[in-house]
This record gives C-alpha cells, sequence and structure tokens, in this order.
C-alpha cells in the first residue's frame, strides 16, 4: 500500500528533492489547508519545512499531532541548530532532516517514519535522552 506524505513548505524545496518518493504527495503551502488534510489523512507521514513557522514550529507539531494523533511529523530545514530540534521533537517530531541530504534519503525516511521508528542522529538521540531525564 502506498504511504501517504503530507508536505508543508511555502517553498517548493520539499517537493522537489522528495519528488522521486513513491508515495501519495499532497503539497501545501497554506498551513490551515494543511492541517485539513491532516484531519483526513490519518497516519499521514508529514514533512513540515521549519521555515514555515519559524519558532513557532513545535507548537505547530503539537496542533498536527492533536489534529490527528497518528501523523508521524519530520521537520525539515536548511540548517537548524540542535535546541531548536530538539524543541520540535519534544513537541512530538519523530525526526529532523537538513533540506540539503532530503534527496539521497527521501525514500529511506518515509518508510522508516512510516514503519514508526523515528530519523535522527545518533547525537541527537543522547541530547534528547538527557532532555528526558532532566525532565
Amino acid at each position: 500500500m502506498m504511504i501517504d506524505v503530507l508536505i508543508i513548505d511555502k517553498t517548493n524545496q520539499i517537493k522537489s528533492a522528495a519528488s522521486m518518493v513513491k508515495a501519495n504527495i499532497q503539497a501545501f503551502s497554506d498551513e490551515v489547508k494543511a492541517l485539513n488534510a491532516v484531519e483526513e489523512n490519518s497516519s499521514a507521514v508529514v514533512l513540515l519545512h521549519y521555515d514555515v513557522r519559524k519558532e513557532q514550529t513545535a507548537e505547530y507539531i503539537k496542533l498536527i499531532l492533536q489534529a490527528e494523533s497518528q501523523s508521524k511529523v519530520v521537520v525539515v530545514a536548511n540548517e537548524l541548530g540542535e535546541e531548536s530540534i530538539l524543541n520540535c521533537l519534544l513537541a512530538g517530531a519523530q525526526g529532523y532532516q537538513q533540506v540539503g541530504q532530503l534527496e539521497s534519503y527521501a525514500n529511506r525516511l518515509v518508510t522508516v517514519i512510516d514503519a514508526g521508528e523515528a530519523w535522527i542522529t545518533r547525537r541527537m538521540t543522547a541530547t534528547l535522552l538527557d532532555a528526558l531525564r532532566q525532565q
């Protein structure tokens, strides 16, 4: 069965990088329309460009997961600091990918995330564990 992928991006960066992914892909530049699509597509893989909401991305991830708790969110960005990535993961994202390498990893990323696994570096795994221990 084909995986549903929802792209939320005001540029075409993610869509062009993910063009070779074998999935049902829908792309949205409007955050509200994207949330409506999330509600209609349970368990979709959501590729969210950080630049859509910037510092409010963590809050937007929470909105996505409130709309459909089975959604699996991956944050995509040009470059993001560790703290910003951590905030997104703690808000419920299952992964982070730099947009520059997205084309190389897109198929594997979508498959891994759809299977319920995380898509983060080993270093970020350690950072996330430290943050969880401190809570």
